[in-house]
């Protein structure tokens, strides 16, 4: 018993020959309660309640404390509207009208910064009698006090009794009728050492409003119970940030003088969780990620760091000549562009850079040229690797038994996502690659769902992200450390092998297509459509040459002319839900040029027959397919027909430059036809030729 403080820091009480109670029920069970005589007695009750819930508290998880010191906080003129918005939300002299304010946002968007801005600029507020902050938690995976709920109430409750000292003998009381407490369920602890003695004050309503921070709720993974490590972790976490809200939406249902901020990562059991019917009700949900001008930030944060590291070059007496604008506006702008909006990553580049055994100047120019690690060695040990750590975190949290199928799933989104239009979203686009995969319906997104920090898996859109072509990746570095063995490990992505799986899923489907199948639904226009964009863009097929001739065989195998006519009727000339028009211009091309012989088996070409056949079959039926609509009245022409006509042309002058006699003569199915509608429907051979100049126009009048 000699390690319980019983009295530190304490002041202003007498001793005096007594018998009194030492509460120290552990909660790792190897404490008892002890009931021990001496020649003391304590007329501070207030001292020994603090005491107890101090020795159990998880004091690391605190928003002052030693444990997370430099706290993270908001860059100066960063974040302002959310901060704003909070304000806005809450109010310490009445309750809100919604007592509960969930902000979610991906990781590395600065969550935790705000919560300690908010944190700081209430315990630092002017001019009243009680503290607005009525206490914080900071959850954190790595500590094993901060990632469990085991030590959130006890928390909770101390923070409380020292805010509003009035709590504390009621939680003495408490304390002595319920010696054990340590060792009951959350839902008990919560109603003795908070709800009951709030209660016993009476007058609530008189009461000032304090607010109660609960950060990183995504990260509470472990469970109080005794299961393995890895189970926790993967399997328990959703159990457990659950439990919380409904601790905390307990805590609001008796209408107590509090209001909560919760700030997360957006994942899929916490957002379900809150608009349920009940939490619906009583929440404000922000999605951080839609609200502000995230570059905007970024660039004032960017800007104030390069300018404190260029004044620190200035003073070393490092400047070279030219160097006195460093590092200029347009390689801000550069930087400011290429972090999107992402805090996380700007501050981990700015680490980077301000390394003192470099050279800022060449650090932030191989930065901006995407040379992050001259030597692979250096992969792990780059102050890049806290990104990195974070990413493989997360990786990590998902479920061992769902890891291969989750790998796959990002194979194929990585693969794949170009190849959809902007309009479509995360869950059309992932519906369709399930279907070709071999999946059942929503096996694939089932597969991701822990990885939503990570991942755009709702149709919102980036306000920041005006790309033609969104990556469904939050930012880049993510999809960059995927790609990357060295950093990615375990969960590196082969995007060659999403490609070859979804292009064998199309295949497939086109071996089974007649000119009478019905090809209305998504993925029959995806297979359509997009394989051959999958074969240019499989560029490597070494050492698989097997794989490669077994594609080749399935391609003889579809009856290409059937499949080429119906990819031209499924483009829309509206709404198009891809983002490449068909045909491929490579599938005009003959011989070793063709689409479907990529650079890497050009050799396999010229010795294996069977490719050649699979070339000649390739060019015949796209060439039969202009033919067949070229043969009909314009009406009955899919929409860009003129286009693929074009992109076909525009082959011809290529081949006939390279001294391709065919090209000139009779023998080709195309030529013949356009000059057969020349001559026999002059008028169509102007519209064919409208959109792209009077050039293109007398060129097919003179085929």
């Amino acid at each position: 018993m000699s390690g319980v403080s019983y009295f530190g820091n304490a002041k202003n009480f007498v001793l005096e020959n007594t018998t009194f109670n030492t509460y120290v029920s552990g909660l790792d069970g190897k404490h008892i309660l002890a009931t021990e005589t001496r020649r003391t007695k304590l007329t501070d009750d207030r001292n020994q309640a603090l005491q107890f819930l101090y020795e159990h508290a998880a004091t690391g998880a605190m928003h002052d404390s030693d444990e997370r010191y430099p706290p993270p906080l908001c860059h100066p003129g960063t974040r302002e509207v959310v901060i704003v918005r909070i304000k806005g939300w809450y109010g310490f002299l009445t309750r809100p009208e919604k007592p509960i304010m969930w902000i979610h946002a991906p990781a590395g968007y600065g969550k935790t910064a705000i919560a300690g801005t908010i944190s700081k600029t209430l315990e630092e507020m002017d001019g009243l009698d009680f503290s607005p902050l009525g206490a914080t938690f900071y959850f954190w995976r790595t500590s094993p006090d901060r990632n469990s709920p085991q030590r959130f109430i006890i928390t909770i409750a101390y923070q409380l009794a020292v805010a509003i000292p009035e709590l504390v003998p009621y939680i003495e009381n408490s304390v002595k009728r319920n010696p054990m407490i340590l060792r009951k369920a959350l839902e008990t602890q919560v109603l003795k050492l908070i709800v009951e003695p709030f209660k016993a004050l009476g007058e609530l309503d008189a009461m000032p409003n304090r607010l109660i921070i609960v950060d990183g709720l995504d990260e509470c993974i472990k469970s109080n119970q005794e299961y393995k490590v890895e189970r926790e972790y993967a399997e328990y976490q959703e159990k457990n940030q659950t439990r919380i809200l409904d601790l905390i939406y307990t805590l609001q249902s008796h209408r107590l003088p509090l209001s909560f901020l919760i700030l997360s990562r957006p994942e899929a059991w916490i957002k379900r969780h809150i608009q349920s019917g009940e939490f619906a009700r009583v929440v404000e949900v922000v999605d951080l990620y839609a609200l502000g001008d995230h570059l905007n930030d970024t660039e004032t944060y960017i800007r104030a760091e390069l300018s404190r590291i260029a004044a620190h070059i200035k003073c070393d007496g490092t400047l070279a000549q030219g160097d006195d604008e460093w590092p200029g506006e347009d390689m801000i702008q550069t930087f400011v562009k290429r972090t999107n909006g992402h805090i996380l990553y700007a501050s981990t580049a700015i680490r980077h850079i301000d390394n003192p055994y470099g050279d800022p100047r060449s650090l932030l120019e191989n930065l901006i040229h995407g040379v992050i690690y001259p030597n692979p060695d250096l992969a792990h040990s780059s102050p890049f690797s806290s990104l990195n750590e974070l990413y493989m975190q997360i990786m990590r949290s998902c479920p061992e038994s769902n890891r291969t199928l989750m790998i796959q799933v990002l194979e194929d989104i990585s693969a794949c996502d170009r190849y959809f239009s902007r309009h479509v979203g995360f869950h059309q686009a992932l519906a369709i690659l399930d279907r070709l995969a071999g999946r059942v319906p929503r096996q694939g997104f089932r597969a991701i769902r822990c990885l939503h920090a990570v991942l755009r898996t709702s149709d919102t859109r980036n306000p920041d992200d005006r790309g033609v072509h969104p990556s469904p990746f939050i930012h880049s570095s993510f999809s960059e450390f995927l790609g990357d063995p060295r950093l990615s490990m375990e969960f590196h992505v082969d995007r060659q092998l999403g490609r070859r799986r979804i292009l064998r899923g199309c295949l497939d489907l086109m071996s089974k297509m007649t000119p009478q199948s019905k090809t209305d639904e998504d993925y029959f226009r995806f297979a359509l459509r997009n394989w051959p964009l999958l074969f240019d863009d499989i560029w490597v097929w070494t050492p698989n040459e097997v794989e490669y001739l077994e594609f080749m065989k399935k391609l003889l195998s579809i009856d290409l002319l059937a499949c080429t006519i119906k990819a031209h009727a499924a483009q829309d000339s509206t709404g198009d839900i891809f983002s490449f028009r068909f045909p491929h211009i490579g599938t005009y091309k003959s011989g070793r040029f063709n689409v479907i012989v990529p650079q890497s088996t050009r050799h396999v070409f010229e010795s294996e027959p069977l490719v050649q056949q699979a070339v000649t079959h390739v060019l015949s039926s796209v060439e039969a397919s202009l033919v067949h609509f070229l043969a009909q009245a314009p009406d009955v022409w899919p929409p860009r027909f003129d286009d693929a006509v074009f992109r076909f042309m525009y082959d011809i002058d290529r081949r006939s430059k390279e001294g391709d006699t065919s090209t000139t003569d009779n023998s080709n199915q195309v030529l013949r036809a356009l000059r057969l509608v020349n001559q026999e429907h002059p008028e169509r051979i102007i519209m064919l030729g409208r959109e792209y100049g009077d050039d293109y126009i007398t060129r097919l009048e003179t085929l």
